[in-house]
């Protein structure tokens, strides 16, 4: 068993600069590639995948920071790691590859145009970072989502995992969301990746707000999260707040957060079946790759 321990950062044998920042798998390889699941996720500071068995058991997850200046460096650092990682040139019987980049518009139904989605994120974002639109209806909910990903992107990927279903991280996320939905009428979710978050709002059982925000001190976190509160009218002292992701609960970042917010919860995940090396880790660490991986299952 490889196990790579947590702070630990092993550089990427390429002339790339990627890093692995966590490499755990299971005891034995599987027996039946034909009938495992590999899961990708692609952002701009990071590629990670999760590998799954016939049972939902996890086999192997991988995680890489990626230190890109443009969408031509993030592909090719893309591209080595692809050639070079040995389980991605595993014939897996099913592929999802989900895109985690923030250029993403969520539209209620009675709202969308498909002939208007490329405009729409041109007003939000700009038009100066090329890309290809697409669209995708969020499953159980009465919303579209319109997203850009960067056309050499989504090339490499169609090309090296030509059967694999893409969608977007935000479609996958509010799909999760719909048994939280039911019992929580306000909270916060905050996934962290380094230097930046992800943060959803649920106000009167009413999704209010899926967003990204790029950090570099603990305290701009702080700073979004009350500006957030103070837009939409939420308490910071009472509201839940659902944490997960790459957050240590003794850094810098964790106590800004806990300074503002009086009821702070870890998210594990218990969906998988997975390898016995996780337990060296904290649960929340891997619960939104572990959550994308039941999702698409």
């Amino acid at each position: 068993m490889q196990l790579l321990p947590v702070g630990k950062i092993q550089y990427f044998a390429t002339l790339y600069m990627a890093k692995i920042l966590f490499d755990i798998a299971a005891a034995h390889e599987p027996a039946d590639w034909l009938h495992c699941h590999l899961v990708m996720e692609i952002g701009r500071q990071g590629f990670s995948y999760a590998l799954v068995n016939r049972d939902a058991r996890l086999l192997q997850l991988r995680f890489y920071q990626l230190d890109a200046r443009d969408n031509h460096e993030l592909t090719e650092e893309l591209t080595g790691i692809i050639s070079t990682d040995s389980l991605l040139k595993t014939n897996a019987g099913k592929t999802t590859f989900v895109y985690n980049f923030p250029e993403s518009q969520l539209v209620p139904e009675q709202y969308f145009d498909a002939e208007t989605g490329k405009d729409l994120i041109d007003l939000f974002y700009g038009d100066l970072i090329k890309g290809i639109t697409l669209i995708e209806r969020i499953q159980g909910a009465a919303c579209y989502n319109v997203f850009r990903v960067p056309d050499e992107i989504h090339s490499l990927f169609q090309r090296n995992f030509a059967s694999g279903k893409h969608w977007h991280y935000y479609s996958l996320w509010m799909q999760s969301w719909k048994n939280q939905l039911a019992e929580r009428a306000n909270c916060l979710s905050v996934v962290f990746y380094p230097n930046r978050m992800l943060v959803a709002v649920v106000k009167d059982n009413d999704l209010h707000l899926v967003q990204s925000y790029a950090y570099e001190a603990a305290e701009d976190v702080g700073y979004y999260l009350l500006n957030i509160c103070g837009q939409l009218q939420l308490l910071p002292a009472t509201i839940p707040v659902i944490v997960s992701g790459m957050i240590d609960v003794s850094s810098v970042l964790y106590t800004e957060i806990f300074k503002y917010f009086g009821h702070i919860e870890l998210e594990g995940f218990a969906g998988t079946e997975t390898a016995p090396a996780l337990a060296e880790y904290p649960a929340h660490f891997f619960s939104p790759l572990l959550k994308l991986a039941a999702c698409v299952s």
